[in-house]
């Protein structure tokens, strides 16, 4: 991994990052767990509405990609509708995706990339982190929880994926009981996101090979 390079994303990178993320959803055990952008998603991307950074190998072939946007704050795919003041929506990023070639999965390359292109855009004032993640993705929830967003919210996205909506800021209250939730169980998320919790962690399921989420109240003021 010390052999990994990061750099800004350029147009003339487009055709194997594209190339790259069909690579990777093609291997996915579900169609539900990553929705695929094409070229023109990420040309307003790479004009300015938010950055691109690529991992390159050794090999100097494409590795990994982190793509940060900047929504508009009157865009109405702006993850921060009814989450935060109008006033923040023009502070808000969203953590689109992170993708990374199959043989060099499990290195943590996708948390490296997603928290250098965090430090790189900080600088530009969009430091509200937002991200959506399908409720069965455990290895994206657990990088987004590792990056300091908390799940918030629960909406159908990208023509009618369940998607729980993830944001940064705040504090677990670790001294209330928890509240766990099936992974696929959609009305649980709902009713504990309902009642304020916010998602703070996965634990295993006993019995099962899938997981559980824990929900916990955030700390007064945060």
């Amino acid at each position: 991994m010390n052999d990994v390079l990061f750099r800004s994303a350029h147009r003339e990178d487009l055709e194997d990052l594209v190339r790259l993320e069909h690579q990777v959803e093609a291997a996915l055990p579900s169609r539900e767990i990553f929705a695929v952008d094409e070229k023109e998603f990420y040309e307003p991307i790479l004009a300015g509405q938010g950055h691109i950074l690529l991992a390159i190998d050794g090999e100097q072939r494409l590795a990994g990609v982190s793509v940060i946007r900047f929504p508009d704050r009157d865009d109405p795919e702006n993850l921060g509708h009814g989450l935060v003041p109008e006033e923040s929506l023009a502070r808000v990023r969203h953590l689109e995706s992170v993708f990374v070639r199959p043989d060099m999965q499990g290195r943590k390359l996708a948390e490296r990339l997603v928290r250098e292109n965090m430090h790189v855009t900080d600088k530009s004032g969009r430091t509200l982190s937002m991200a959506t993640a399908w409720p069965g993705n455990a290895a994206s929830l657990k990088l987004h929880l590792n990056l300091g967003l908390f799940i918030r919210a629960f909406a159908f996205k990208y023509g009618g994926k369940a998607r729980l909506i993830l944001m940064s800021g705040g504090e677990a209250d670790t001294d209330a009981a928890p509240v766990l939730v099936k992974a696929m169980d959609v009305a649980g998320h709902r009713a504990a996101l309902d009642a304020g919790l916010a998602g703070v962690g996965l634990r295993k399921d006993p019995g099962s090979s899938s997981f559980l989420t824990e929900y916990l109240p955030l700390k007064a003021g945060r």
